[in-house]
């Protein structure tokens, strides 16, 4: 079935892109249907409404189910994939290649994240070996090794998943620092892919003096969940969306113009992995699939008019209860969502 699918997918994808050739300039973004920006951010400043999935690695899927998977999101209309995760150690750059080759042969623009936290957030504690720079800095170094090798699907580098919330450098500065390190990276080989952090306006908040943070990224990945308000109940409500907006307008006030992204958003349809602050949150698939339809229902009076883009986390659930797709592949609902208004 799989080698079928993959089949398909060759031949669906040859109108859009040269197979098994990723574009390989330093400025180009492999974009079917979307047209070329002469630099990446200018393509994030164009981008508005729905833009693709969170996708998680842990599994350390091959080549082949990576095609399968980021062809069938192309189908769903996503122009982009940001991974989550990591898989094995993270610290395998071979690997990373293996992911940004498989988003050039779909067409997908593809958002490498470096998991910056030392441990896996779920069943596992610290141990003296778990450190920032035992377990962190190889993942930091793997992915731009890989970036650099591959840089035409690449949109953008996520150094960290929450990295301030969870203070994975010890400090707001020495996380700057590797920010920084990996943009001189980037430039030194000719690159121009922008960094961020994928974070929480929570985290911004909590972090004392950010300025160092604030003036390295290139632009702003928002994380932005309303399911763990305190008055959260419907995802399809009123609350939600004001509890969404509140949240930009924290990351607009930091921007200074730069663009934002929303690289995470989402509601669940259980709470078995991350329980609710609200007593009154229902956690349900008609639940989550209000959330994704309010946004969508936002296109035109706020998404287009700020050009902000948002993806949906996750692909499936291998993040219990987040996924748009059950563990067996099944849709959860139709995952129609507009492109553009």
């Amino acid at each position: 079935m799989r080698f079928a699918l993959a089949a398909v997918t060759t031949c669906f994808l040859g109108s859009w892109i040269a197979y098994g050739s990723p574009v390989a300039s330093s400025s180009d973004v492999a974009s079917a249907g979307d047209g070329f920006f002469p630099t990446r951010l200018d393509k994030i400043k164009s981008m508005y409404a729905w833009e693709g999935f969170v996708y998680d690695i842990e599994a350390c899927q091959d080549f082949l189910k990576l095609v399968e998977d980021f062809a069938r999101m192309r189908l769903m209309g996503a122009r982009n994939v940001i991974t989550f995760d990591y898989c094995g150690t993270g610290a395998d750059a071979t690997y990373y290649d293996t992911i940004i080759t498989a988003a050039g042969w779909t067409g997908i623009n593809i958002i490498p994240l470096v998991w910056t936290l030392p441990i896996h957030p779920i069943g596992q504690n610290y141990t003296t070996n778990d450190t920032f720079a035992i377990k962190s800095v190889p993942r930091i170094y793997a992915v731009t090794q890989a970036v650099i090798r591959n840089p035409g699907p690449v949109l953008a580098v996520a150094l960290g998943d929450e990295p301030l919330y969870d203070n994975d450098a010890g400090s707001a500065d020495a996380l700057a620092a590797y920010i920084l390190q990996m943009k001189a990276s980037f430039q030194e080989a000719g690159l121009d892919i922008p960094v961020s952090i994928s974070d929480m306006a929570y985290g911004w908040q909590i972090s004392g003096n950010i300025t160092s943070v604030q003036d390295a990224v290139d632009f702003f990945m928002i994380n932005n969940f309303p399911y763990f308000d305190g008055n959260a109940v419907w995802g399809g409500d009123n609350n939600s969306w004001a509890s969404f907006l509140s949240s930009i307008d924290y990351f607009q006030s930091l921007a200074n113009g730069r663009p934002l992204l929303v690289t995470q958003t989402g509601w669940p349809s259980n709470t078995n992995t991350f329980a609710p602050n609200s007593a009154d949150v229902i956690a349900t698939v008609p639940s989550e699939e209000a959330f994704f339809k309010l946004l969508d229902s936002h296109c035109e009076d706020y998404f287009k008019q700020a050009n902000i883009g948002w993806m949906w986390r996750n692909w499936d659930d291998a993040i219990d209860g987040w996924g748009a797709l059950y563990d067996n592949g099944t849709e959860k609902w139709p995952i129609q969502a507009r492109l553009d208004c």
